[in-house]
């Protein structure tokens, strides 16, 4: 539980290439993932031309990190396998959140980089990849060994947590007034 108490979002990274066993095990961390009727939606894009990823890092500011990893992975949802994008989300972050885990074991610093829903930059990751009928770009994630100092949130927060029923919590809901 370790991998995923401590996993942070990395942003900066040593200019050094992942090792092929290493992007293994990542992908087979995602396709590790529980999966609705186990349709498996997911398509993975593995990118490590810098080109490429200096591309796919002006789809949005908060994406221009990616020009410096030294490989990103755009998931996407197949929606010939099933044709609800909701539930492909579902899944595909499900495989996401596998990979980010896996990295970390594994010592690879690592950042989720939302695409949808906002058009302009689907519409951009689509254009760049040439991606075909049928397969739609929902995120991206960088990886890479960290060139920054970990910052690990505790998150836990016992006000979100009900039991039975929702309960609200009027201690934040004094803080709303």
């Amino acid at each position: 539980m370790d991998y995923i108490f401590n996993r942070c979002s990395i942003r900066k990274f040593k200019d050094e290439p992942l090792k092929e066993w290493e992007i293994q095990k990542i992908l087979k961390a995602a396709f590790s993932a529980p999966s609705a009727r186990d349709f498996r939606p997911w398509q993975f894009i593995v990118i490590q031309n810098k080109e490429t990823l200096e591309k796919l890092s002006t789809i949005s500011p908060y994406a221009s990190f990616l020009k410096d990893a030294p490989m990103g992975i755009v998931v996407c949802a197949d929606t010939s396998v099933n044709p609800s994008l909701d539930y492909c989300q579902q899944d595909c972050a499900a495989a996401t959140e596998n990979m980010l885990i896996e990295a970390n074991a594994l010592s690879i610093g690592s950042c989720w980089l939302g695409v949808y829903p906002r058009e302009e930059r689907y519409l951009k990751v689509n254009e760049i990849m040439k991606l075909p009928k049928g397969i739609f770009p929902l995120w991206m994630i960088a990886f890479g060994y960290s060139d920054q100092k970990a910052v690990v949130k505790n998150k836990w927060d016992e006000s979100k947590i009900h039991y039975e029923k929702y309960k609200k919590n009027l201690l934040n809901q004094d803080a709303l007034i």
